[in-house]
């Protein structure tokens, strides 16, 4: 059964073809529909029962975009896969004389996307361009518009694809029932306690929830409270007060850098939690395992489990890796 969302496929199939036909190029329809739901929403579902907050976007980059699409249009004979993303890819020469490709920030820095692209690698970047990278999005709707007026008023795609009208506490529910996903037997209503263990109140549900969330939890206390951490296996959400969801230092695993390999064992970097949020300087100490430890030099809001932290040196991005655990 099909999960991604095809109803606009057919105005979207024609859009492509008005475009290709103005660019006098050819149209491939590569079907994908498979591999994403595999990969990217069966992971993102299965991470959410688990009592993380996945970032699908990256997986895709990873595995869809960069992986197999890139494989297939090589094999179409293409020497290149150009796609939006606001990133700059820089090629230069390292000590040894080898090519290096090395990932920065776009130029417009309210629409960079180079977080989303970290677990890419060398042999990736090599064969791809990011045209959009040193342009800014007010520069590139109006000049796309004069060459493709029929966009006018085409939506921009600002939301994980394949939520579009759909909640993602539905999503997660019905996609989860299709693929057979086990699920948590006290998957519904649960309670809500503080640190120390009293109960506060019921939630509907742990994958429902997400680290430093406000809303929704319903419950009457003299000041705000948050979700501080879920616990899967008992269907438990802790709350807190604002103060306790900070925190100096956690770990991550499933590291990757863009150069292949850390710039040392311990190093600087400035590092975002999330993609909304501002960098902040830490310290990273590459551990075993693949694993690393991130120290903040201030404590940070919300450090959330299955997000990911990306490493900055300036503008370079470095890589990044998954959070564990605080």
């Amino acid at each position: 059964m099909k999960l991604v969302n095809d109803k606009n496929f057919k105005k979207n199939a024609e859009l492509i073809d008005k475009i290709c036909s103005e660019l006098n190029i050819k149209k491939y329809i590569l079907d994908l529909t498979e591999a994403f739901e595999e990969k990217i929403i069966k992971t993102f579902c299965t991470v959410y029962l688990e009592g993380r907050t996945p970032n699908p976007c990256i997986e895709c980059n990873k595995l869809i975009k960069f992986g197999i699409l890139l494989e297939k249009v090589m094999d179409l004979g293409a020497s290149h896969l150009a796609t939006g993303h606001y990133a700059i890819i820089e090629k230069s020469k390292n000590n040894v004389g080898r090519y290096l490709y090395r990932l920065k920030k776009g130029m417009d820095k309210t629409k960079d996307q180079s977080y989303f692209l970290w677990k890419l690698n060398q042999k990736q970047l090599k064969k791809i361009i990011f045209p959009l990278g040193k342009l800014y999005k007010k520069e590139v709707s109006k000049n796309s518009l004069k060459t493709f007026p029929f966009l006018k008023g085409h939506p921009e795609s600002q939301e994980i694809c394949f939520l579009k009208g759909t909640s993602y506490k539905d999503f997660i529910i019905k996609s989860s029932k299709i693929m057979e996903l086990k699920m948590n037997k006290k998957i519904g209503c649960g309670q809500v306690i503080d640190s120390a263990g009293r109960v506060l109140g019921t939630h509907k549900g742990y994958p429902f929830y997400t680290i430093g969330q406000r809303r929704g939890l319903g419950i009457s206390h003299s000041k705000p409270l948050y979700v501080k951490a879920i616990i899967p296996e008992e269907n438990i959400i802790v709350a807190g007060e604002e103060e306790e969801i900070y925190s100096r230092q956690f770990y991550i695993q499933d590291l990757n850098f863009i150069s292949g390999k850390p710039p040392a064992k311990n190093f600087d970097a400035d590092v975002k939690i999330r993609y909304n949020s501002e960098q902040q300087p830490a310290k990273i100490q590459i551990t075993r395992d693949n694993k690393a430890l991130v120290k903040f030099k201030t404590s940070q809001k919300a450090v959330t489990l299955g997000q990911s932290a990306v490493f900055y040196q300036r503008d370079f991005l470095l890589g990044g890796g998954i959070i564990t655990e605080n």
